[in-house]
């Protein structure tokens, strides 16, 4: 579930947590099928004795950056970071924890994962930019200019819902599906709608509200209507949203009744007044 603003949110956490600085004693795993393209051993043994120096974010990837490595992880569905140990009211992760890494202040560093979707992946800090997964991501939502050309171009190739395009990391980074609904909303955009009919105005409405939505979601911490919690808590921007979640419940801005499609299996959620389908 974590999308831009979650993992925006949980990066600044962990670097208020001064986590930078530290060097790694010993790493636990817990669940193995979390590390990818590594042997856990190998995993293990190439992390002990790094220091971390950075903590970046690219879409809904974390970047640990390290002497020689980078660490890659990607939250998924359920994952979530934990300093030295999980909130007693959250049982349910402490069965879940599938990473431990101990650092030189004597805290931990605690990965959770209920349904264990997340992904870690370790590369050589000179080369993982041009090695999967981060070359394949597209411009990041907030950190990069995304122009309407370059949209419109990647629209008119794929012919595809609207809906479905934003969720395609290769073409931008960082939207999931809470914030697709909301974007479309605000945008005023029905979310079948092919790619390739859309209008150079309806793209560049699409990119604003992209920016204004992210941005507001990352203000308030993220959004919390599923089990998103960071290390700072739970966010607050579940109480501004306008479709998401409000299948048969009225429009806040005509009354007509919300509804929610599944699109490409996935939950969308629409106003089909204020989002007519027009082709």
């Amino acid at each position: 579930m974590p999308e831009l603003p979650e993992v925006e949110t949980i990066r600044h956490a962990l670097l208020k947590g001064n986590l930078i600085g530290q060097v790694i004693l010993q790493v636990e795993i817990k669940n193995k099928k979390l590390v990818k393209e590594i042997s856990s051993e190998n995993f293990t043994t190439s992390l002990i004795g790094q220091t971390f120096h950075n903590l970046e974010r690219k879409g809904k990837q974390l970047i640990f950056l390290l002497d020689k490595w980078a660490l890659l992880s990607h939250l998924r569905m359920t994952g979530k970071y934990f300093f030295d140990e999980v909130p007693v009211n959250l049982l349910a992760e402490k069965r879940s924890i599938g990473l431990i890494i101990y650092l030189s202040s004597g805290k931990k560093l605690i990965y959770c994962d209920a349904r264990c979707f997340g992904a870690f992946y370790l590369q050589p800090r000179d080369a993982f930019r041009v090695s999967v997964p981060y070359k394949n991501l597209g411009p990041d939502a907030l950190q990069e200019e995304i122009s309407v050309d370059y949209l419109k171009n990647c629209f008119q190739t794929l012919k595809i819902p609207i809906k479905v395009a934003l969720l395609e990391q290769k073409i931008i980074s960082g939207i999931g599906n809470i914030y697709a609904s909301e974007i479309l909303f605000m945008a005023k955009i029905n979310p079948l709608k092919p790619t390739n009919k859309l209008s150079r105005e309806e793209i560049e409405k699409v990119l604003y509200h992209t920016k204004v939505i992210l941005q507001k979601a990352l203000e308030l911490g993220g959004t919390s209507v599923v089990d998103f919690i960071s290390p700072f808590g739970k966010g607050s921007y579940q109480q501004e949203l306008k479709v998401y979640m409000r299948e048969n419940k009225p429009c806040y801005q005509c009354q007509t009744t919300i509804i929610m499609e599944r699109i490409n299996n996935r939950s969308s959620f629409f106003c089909p007044h204020c989002q007519k389908l027009e082709l």
